[in-house]
């Protein structure tokens, strides 16, 4: 094959590969990370690549790309990108600060050469260190701080016990969730299959852990039984898989002794104690006490964490009235006395102390689009962040503001306190299309009043310009609001678009 790919072409193959219908290009980039720019720059290397196996590329017009090729073609062209391990990467600048985290944490305590983070982004030392520098305050609000080292490199500080932590975080940050679960799986192909959705960097370091074994030994027990809600049997699995890759490379853990001796008297001990036999065997040796007791404290955070809005914390009552007063001085006055915003701000406070006080991770997935579509209450939600950070003596990360944002916009609708977006709806197809349209964004954008239905000519003739948004299935001249071009079947990168616009 004479064609020469890069990482991310390879990823684009693999992904087209692995559909059996018709997808689009937002569909390809919101599931890859990347923008439809960077994927719609490659297609043509794309093409090229699959026209010396014999396989033509279709382009749908209005719905998308479609590889036709039978199964046993299929297996050949994976088999290929696979043996491709030399290919250059190619990383989006998100995804060069996550490998870059990742390759610190991963070598603490070590130091780290910034000559071996940039052959390792492959990217020139002056880009490094400006990924450093963006790395550095997401490390810092995490609890590890970085530290440069003349001549030697860059070393993040803190104990093992709060490193292994903060590789959960990030890897729960990295991975998408369904990608995370096929990871801790049996079905190869499935791994395999949604692995591509990761940047190569990272599909290493996830390869290197043993998560399919570990869930294998967690299951077994009686912990799911514990941790039967939200993510936290995924969020113990990660944890004790980090643990056991850091033991095998000699990287223990350490705790005090009197923190040991409560942590192992703890019932719990007792069923982390009948997994050990099969951790020992995967690191091939015997785990040390302090091992067994940081696992076991790990695990009595995400037990503890399941039943805190249950546990009444007095103090918190103030902090929550506190960061009331500031959101009915900033949003509106009559959220000072909505009782269903305050208690869920109140158990949300439990639960983040008890994330803070065990290291748990936290990973809100609509961040970016709550921070996106509600600039104006994620503001105010930075500045209760602040208020907190005074009180806890500790930083709140993004992920927290988000929460935040989200319990103000909740209450907000509610109250009826965010006026509708007014948006017209433009497109030329036929009745049934525009309506299928039509019910989607009112399922995806309830808080949308679609005042119009128009074709193109009529958005031509129209006159009147009392809407705030047109959603238009064709190109359309932009007049008094902005345009947004998406397919008749609104995909998922069309509801990621207009997200920023609602």
């Amino acid at each position: 094959m004479s064609t020469s790919l890069d990482s991310r072409v390879i990823r684009i193959v693999r992904w087209l590969i692995d559909q059996r219908a018709t997808r689009s290009t937002a569909d390809l980039a919101a599931d890859l990370g990347l923008s439809e720019r960077a994927v719609r720059y490659r297609l043509s290397t794309v093409e090229n690549y699959l026209a010396d196996w014999g396989v033509e590329l279709r382009r749908h017009r209005g719905a998308g790309l479609c590889v036709e090729a039978d199964d046993e073609l299929r297996e050949r062209i994976v088999a290929d990108l696979s043996g491709r391990s030399e290919a250059p990467r190619v990383y989006a600048p998100d995804e060069r600060s996550r490998m870059l985290i990742a390759a610190l944490l991963w070598a603490a305590p070590e130091t780290t050469s910034l000559e071996l983070l940039h052959e390792e982004l492959e990217v020139s030392k002056t880009s490094a260190r400006r990924d450093l520098q963006i790395c550095e305050p997401w490390l810092e609000r995490n609890g590890l701080p970085l530290v440069r080292r003349p001549g030697r490199g860059v070393q993040v500080i803190g104990s093992e016990r709060r490193v292994r932590q903060v590789m959960v975080q990030l890897l729960l940050e990295t991975a998408p969730e369904d990608v995370l679960t096929a990871y801790l799986g049996t079905d190869d192909a499935a791994r395999e299959q949604r692995s591509v959705r990761l940047a190569v960097g990272m599909r290493e370091r996830l390869d290197a852990l043993p998560l399919a074994e570990t869930a294998a030994i967690v299951r077994a027990g009686t912990v799911g039984q514990r941790l039967a809600t939200g993510r936290s049997e995924m969020v113990f699995i990660l944890y004790v898989a980090v643990s056991l890759a850091r033991i095998r490379s000699g990287k223990p853990v350490e705790v005090e002794t009197g923190r040991q001796r409560s942590v192992l008297a703890h019932p719990l001990a007792d069923v982390v104690s009948a997994m050990v036999p099969g951790f020992e065997e995967l690191i091939g040796g015997s785990m040390d006490p302090a091992e067994v007791g940081a696992i076991t404290e790990y695990l009595l955070g995400l037990d503890t964490l399941q039943t805190s809005a249950s546990i009444p914390e007095p103090h918190l009552d103030d902090v929550a009235d506190q960061l009331l007063v500031v959101a009915g001085q900033r949003l509106h006055p009559v959220l000072v006395d909505d009782a269903e915003l305050r208690r869920g701000l109140v158990a949300h406070l439990g639960r983040l102390t008890v994330r803070l006080r065990h290291g748990l991770p936290v990973h809100n997935p609509l961040l970016q689009e709550v921070s996106t579509r509600y600039q104006d209450v994620h503001v105010v939600a930075r500045e209760l962040g602040a208020i907190l950070e005074e009180h806890l003596g500790t930083a709140i990360v993004e992920d927290e503001i988000g929460f935040m944002t989200m319990y103000l916009c909740g209450a907000m609708e509610r109250a009826r306190l965010r006026p509708r977006r007014r948006a017209l709806v433009v497109c030329p197809s036929g009745m049934a299309t525009v309506w299928v349209l039509v019910s989607r964004i009112q399922a995806e954008f309830p808080e949308l009043e679609l005042v119009q239905v128009l074709s193109e000519t009529g958005y031509e003739e129209l006159d009147d310009h009392d809407y705030d948004l047109v959603i238009s299935t064709v190109p359309v001249v932009e007049r008094s609001a902005p345009v947004i071009v998406v397919g008749a079947l609104l995909s998922a990168g069309d509801v990621a678009r207009l997200s920023s616009h609602v």
